[in-house]
């Protein structure tokens, strides 16, 4: 070959080679500069997910720690329909427990990623991953737990798909309970698999604070038990009871009937779900005469021995006629509260006249909010006293055409049982951190003062009388001195926006012991069927609920001394728990079988020393009591007498 020729071609494929560089130098410019912003998107979109990953939602827990609401671990399952085989579809079904109907719209969807269920329990995840179905993953996820099932649904509210609260405490104190979320990316390939990153790259959501409730746990069981039991028993539509404590404004309890389980998201918006003891008004009926009575006395318009005449049952005001249930002649006052006379006690609202009965109406609280740190609460106003009728001055004296909540006569209660003090209800006890800081606090809350602590003390002696040999005998404990009243009021006709002949709301509000309360309890029973007197329908009721809240106390002495044993002859066991926080004052194991004390020990972290057999008869700590930093607990057990 001529050294021409051979220098020709080396010049011709450098040429080449040169000007493919050039080209690919080109493209790569194009590609790299022009075009890279809108390339490196549409990889992003193609091979980058980002995820945010949901913290650990805070707990909610009862006063000693019972847990009413937890976060639990699930995953979030999801297809890519354009690379899944159908022919998997009803198995994936059945493993997620879906419809056929659901799976075949998702998979069926255009859209290039779709969520089959974001909540799937451990179990259909692992159902659904061993299936292999093409297109189909899933990721951490978590769910909320409420493993009471409808213990305090209304209370607690629950959470949508995104753990976002929804009504009660869930949706109240949601900015506490969520956390911090943080969002990372994921790189897909092809196929839509993830690829593996590694573990550090992981980002570290921030949990959410723990709320710890005013409500005791096993308290609102029996309250729930024994409002649904009276609520059934007389074939009524509905009914609420709340427990409170009249020193702090603590709400112990508050039960619904129907109830609502909180797991339920579908009916969270539905009728069951609302708390109606804090959104609903009602008539109160007889139950309102306490607080009218209570004016009276402060005002100095009647003494509790002044003798009244009842008219013989029936009463003229204007062109209407009040009539009471039985045909009363003269009773004192005391007696007038005690048999309920609406006559009297009316002749005592015109004597007080309306402008101090509005007033110190208003300072219990009617007509007024009270201020419960939850949502939804509502009040009806009380008109003004320059607005009432001398009928409607005689009405109101015996509860008949004013409204209030069940939250608002409760507090009311309160007022008369705590020697004056209108208090501040409050559901959340406090807020504690991830970190174990305390983020807030309540405290026992003075808004007002209506009555003077002597007019206190003479209401509460006149309610006794109620308990003992008035309307309201079916309340009434063995060995404790109960305060209390009986209301049956007429329900408005919503076809004929008149009072029905039939329809009633029974109740019955009282607090015990009564020389120093510790609960207010109301029961109230909606359109009772079979007996309409609230002392008949409610009482019973609120008897079964105290009787257990006393003991739950150990207010009641009906245990039997502990002897006394030698340390020698002591049979003794020890148990060991994993120590939890538990923050709040000395639980009472009183009456507790020894199963169910080992039990509640062990929810709260205790190392148990037990002394005996049969049932809690006195512990150490007592109930009440600072834990402090022991965490040793001796519970002697015995026979209950009684």
């Amino acid at each position: 070959m001529k050294p021409v020729t051979l220098q020709l071609r080396i010049v011709s494929v450098a040429t080449m080679f040169l000007s493919l560089l050039v080209v690919d130098l080109v493209r790569a410019f194009h590609l790299c500069v022009i075009d890279g912003t809108e390339l490196r998107e549409r990889a992003a979109v193609q091979h980058i997910q980002w995820l945010s990953v949901l913290p650990e939602r805070g707990s909610i827990v009862d006063r000693h720690g019972d847990p009413l609401a937890l976060t639990g671990e699930s995953s979030a399952v999801y297809v890519r329909p354009v690379h899944f085989d159908r022919r998997f579809a009803p198995a994936l079904g059945r493993a997620l427990d879906l419809l056929p109907a659901e799976v075949n719209r998702k998979i069926n969807s255009n859209d290039r990623f779709v969520w089959l269920k974001r909540d799937a329990t451990p179990d259909q995840n692992t159902a659904t991953l061993v299936l292999h179905a093409p297109g189909v993953g899933s990721q951490p996820s978590r769910r909320r737990l409420y493993p009471h099932s409808t213990l305090a649904g209304q209370l607690l509210g629950t959470v949508t798909i995104d753990l976002k609260g929804l009504g009660g405490v869930e949706g109240a104190f949601d900015g506490s309970l969520r956390g911090e979320a943080e969002a990372f990316a994921i790189e897909r390939d092809a196929h839509g698999r993830r690829l593996l990153r590694d573990a550090a790259d992981q980002p570290n959501s921030r949990p959410g604070a723990r709320i710890e409730l005013t409500i005791d746990a096993a308290l609102q069981q029996v309250t729930e038990t024994e409002l649904e039991a009276a609520v059934t028993s007389n074939r009524a539509a509905s009914g609420v009871a709340v427990v409170m404590d009249p020193q702090t404004g603590e709400i112990l309890s508050l039960a619904h009937f129907p109830r609502f389980d909180p797991n339920q998201r579908s009916v969270a918006v539905s009728e069951v779900a609302r708390n109606r003891v804090i959104s609903d008004s009602y008539e109160p009926g007889s139950t309102f005469k306490s607080l009218v009575a209570a004016a009276a006395l402060e005002a100095g318009v009647v003494h509790p021995d002044e003798r009244l005449y009842c008219e013989g049952g029936s009463y003229v005001v204007g062109k209407r006629v009040v009539h009471d249930h039985e045909r009363y002649g003269w009773l004192t006052f005391s007696d007038v509260i005690k048999h309920s006379s609406n006559i009297c006690t009316a002749k005592v609202g015109e004597r007080l006249g309306p402008e101090k009965l509005w007033h110190t109406l208003r300072s219990f609280g009617i007509g007024k909010t009270t201020g419960i740190d939850l949502p939804g609460e509502k009040s009806t106003a009380l008109p003004p006293w320059q607005k009432w009728s001398r009928i409607q001055l005689v009405t109101t004296s015996f509860g008949q055409g004013v409204a209030v909540t069940p939250i608002q006569l409760v507090r009311a209660y309160a007022a008369l049982a705590n020697g004056g003090k209108l208090m501040r209800p409050y559901v959340v006890k406090r807020i504690v951190g991830d970190d174990g800081t305390v983020i807030k606090e309540n405290r026992p809350e003075i808004v007002d003062r209506p009555i003077s602590a002597t007019t206190a003390a003479t209401m509460t002696q006149m309610l006794q009388g109620v308990v003992e040999g008035g309307t309201g005998t079916k309340a009434k404990l063995d060995g404790i001195n109960v305060a209390g009243k009986t209301g049956t009021a007429q329900k408005v006709d919503s076809a004929t926006g008149r009072y029905s002949a039939r329809a009633r709301i029974s109740s019955f509000i009282g607090y015990l012991p009564a020389e120093d309360p510790r609960y207010v309890i109301l029961v109230i029973i909606d359109t009772p069927q079979t007996e309409t007197y609230g002392g008949l329908v409610a009482a019973p009721a609120f008897r079964r609920i105290a009787d257990y809240g006393i003991d739950r106390l150990g207010l009641r002495a009906t245990v039997s001394p502990v002897p006394s044993i030698a340390p020698a002859a002591s049979k003794m066991s020890l148990v060991a728990w994993n120590p939890s926080d538990f923050s709040g004052g000395m639980p009472s194991f009183l009456g507790l079988s020894m199963r169910e004390a080992l039990r509640q020990a062990q929810r709260a972290g205790w190392q148990v020393r037990t002394y005996g057999s049969g049932f809690v008869v006195s512990q150490d700590p007592p109930p009440g009591a600072s834990t402090g930093d022991g965490r040793v607990l001796h519970l002697h057990f015995g026979a209950l007498s009684g």
